[in-house]
């Protein structure tokens, strides 16, 4: 009996931390959309898309055997953070690095699928596409379009303390997540790398 209790109430918190992430990034999704028909712009509107993406994808995931609420927080956070400054400069420079991590973002999301979640969780390994060279190539990729992103913005040093900001919560969310995935350690000695190869 309290077992079955216990199973319900997980059940339906699971349901609810997918209610409320779900509309996290259809907010997120809607505010960018306004701040791109205000500064309509490639990157602008490619933020748009990113959270529309975030949005349809966090709609089907997989349900996670672990949670980690700290680590839910520090994705909505990093998730949202651009939203705070304002896209005015698509020079080339910005549209390359940006354009590089979209493709990361993209072919991580479709090769996790079902597994993608913001916060730390167990959903499962894979060791397909990306994630057989990198353990985080959709951190990496969410990283480098980000600090675009906020670096986009005219003030510098917004810029640079926003990014400041993503590189700590990126790191953190990366090593919460690693102690939570069972089999984990066998994977690090398949892929000893986390996001730059030769670095960490």
């Amino acid at each position: 009996m309290g077992k079955n209790i216990l199973r319900f109430i997980r059940e339906r918190s699971g349901r609810f931390r997918d209610l409320a992430g779900f509309g996290f990034f259809f907010f997120a999704t809607l505010i960018s959309l306004f701040t791109s028909f205000q500064h309509p712009t490639i990157l602008a509107w490619m933020y748009a898309t990113h959270n529309g993406l975030l949005t349809f994808f966090y709609a089907r995931r997989t349900p996670a055997k672990n949670y980690d609420r700290t680590g839910l927080w520090l994705g909505m956070i990093a998730a949202f953070l651009p939203t705070f400054t304002t896209t005015r400069y698509s020079e080339w420079y910005l549209l390359l690095p940006a354009l590089a991590g979209y493709i990361l973002i993209l072919w991580s999301l479709i090769t996790l699928g079902p597994r993608f979640g913001i916060a730390p969780a167990d959903r499962g390994l894979t060791s397909r596409g990306l994630y057989q060279w990198l353990r985080h190539p959709m951190y990496l990729g969410e990283l480098v379009f980000r600090m675009v992103m906020v670096f986009s913005s005219p003030n510098l040093l917004a810029g640079i303390i926003l990014s400041l900001v993503l590189i700590v919560i990126q790191c953190w969310r990366i090593l919460r997540e690693e102690k939570m995935i069972e089999g984990y350690t066998c994977y690090t000695r398949i892929v000893p790398w986390r996001l730059i190869p030769g670095l960490w």
